[in-house]
């Protein structure tokens, strides 16, 4: 399993992309990653689940305690304006988890951020309010660096800062 964090600095978007089995320890090392680079925390995200993607190995419990973890963080941080964070869920195994961390939490007061998930790659580009030819970018990943990559069973890796 990966999870590879990548940045587009001329669309100052993140991009998430979460593929195989997701362990709760490599969303803690996400977490821990943006504890120490904050600036990731405060830009827009696109969240892409993978049609593999697979969270079943993670309790919602575990989701509850990362939710709190998360709020810590956010509210060590000033935003001068609340960030959006989109959400593609490709994988129906994985639907349940998304929901569930989205459900019934308030996620603009605890993480200054408008989160949504979306049906499609072009309305949640939309939402992110991104232009047509961003969209074919996006798909490409084009223009997007790595700066990390968790994987399964291994230390992260951090490829930039």
């Amino acid at each position: 399993m990966t999870i590879r964090l990548a940045h587009n600095k001329a669309l100052e978007l993140n991009l998430v992309e979460y593929s195989d089995v997701v362990t709760i320890d490599q969303l803690k090392a996400i977490a821990a990653y943006g504890a120490r680079h904050p600036n990731f925390l405060k830009c827009d995200t696109l969240n892409l689940v993978t049609p593999d993607g697979d969270f079943s190995s993670i309790a919602f419990a575990e989701l509850d305690g990362l939710f709190t973890r998360y709020a810590k963080l956010y509210a060590r941080l000033d935003f001068q304006i609340y960030r959006r964070s989109a959400w593609l869920c490709l994988s129906p195994t994985a639907q349940s988890h998304v929901g569930y961390w989205l459900g019934g939490r308030d996620l603009k007061g605890a993480l200054s951020s408008a989160v949504r998930q979306f049906s499609t790659l072009t309305e949640a580009c939309d939402w992110l309010l991104l232009a047509a030819a961003d969209i074919a970018a996006i798909e490409r990943r084009d223009g997007f660096a790595e700066i990390a990559r968790f994987e399964r069973a291994s230390a992260p890796r951090a490829l930039a800062t």
